[in-house]
């Protein structure tokens, strides 16, 4: 009997550390902006949108993080030759293309604990999709021949995903997360285009971390 009650107490003790540990589960709503600069054949842009991300943590300082960003809408200008179908301008026509871009990505996350800040670092696999090479090649086989079509890059492609930022907790299962910076490599490219395919973006994110 004695010894039941002291395995009683052990597993009482230990259900007890284990309550005050730091929450398993942390749910992520993300303000996220993507500046992608002129590399190889795609053009320099900006993304706004946002997204949300679910991390699980396995132990008390790594888990893993699986995430969905969504850039909404944006316009791309595309440079129409003159005298084409649709430019009547002696000089170059600007094209205006919309389209979307949106990641989902997944990896190991590395959390740290500190009395005011909770900094984290990741690394993440996954495909990013942009619909905007679809909308250039539908608009200029509408207006003619406006661009060379075979250097268009495919509309899926690889992504990682290298960073890390800093959570400020307002309480127990709440935190703001002011910055997280990431570098974001991708790889649009298709068997036609020659030289660099692989594109070097940066990513800034902010937003509210909710935790279980």
């Amino acid at each position: 009997m004695k010894k039941l009650l002291l395995l009683a107490l052990a597993i009482s003790c230990a259900a007890g550390a284990f309550a005050q540990d730091a929450p398993k589960v942390q749910v992520a709503v993300n303000y996220s902006y993507l500046y992608s600069p002129h590399d190889g054949f795609v053009p320099t842009s900006s993304f706004n949108g946002g997204g949300a991300s679910v991390s699980y943590f396995f132990f008390k300082h790594l888990g893993l993080k699986a995430e969905f960003t969504d850039y909404g809408s944006y316009a791309q200008l595309v440079s129409v030759p003159a005298n084409t179908q649709g430019c009547n301008s002696p000089s170059n026509c600007a094209l205006s293309v919309h389209g979307n871009v949106y990641t989902y990505t997944a990896g190991p996350v590395l959390r740290f604990h500190f009395k005011r800040v909770q900094p984290f670092a990741e690394v993440m696999f996954g495909g990013i999709h942009n619909n905007i090479y679809a909308n250039i090649y539908n608009s200029c086989t509408a207006q003619g021949e406006c661009i060379n079509l075979s250097k268009l890059p495919n509309n899926n492609a690889f992504d990682l995903v290298v960073g890390g930022g800093i959570d400020i907790p307002f309480s127990e299962h709440i935190a703001f997360r002011p910055l997280e910076a990431d570098w974001v490599r991708t790889g649009f490219g298709n068997p036609t285009v020659i030289g660099n395919s692989t594109q070097n973006n940066l990513r800034a994110q902010a937003g509210i971390v909710f935790k279980f």
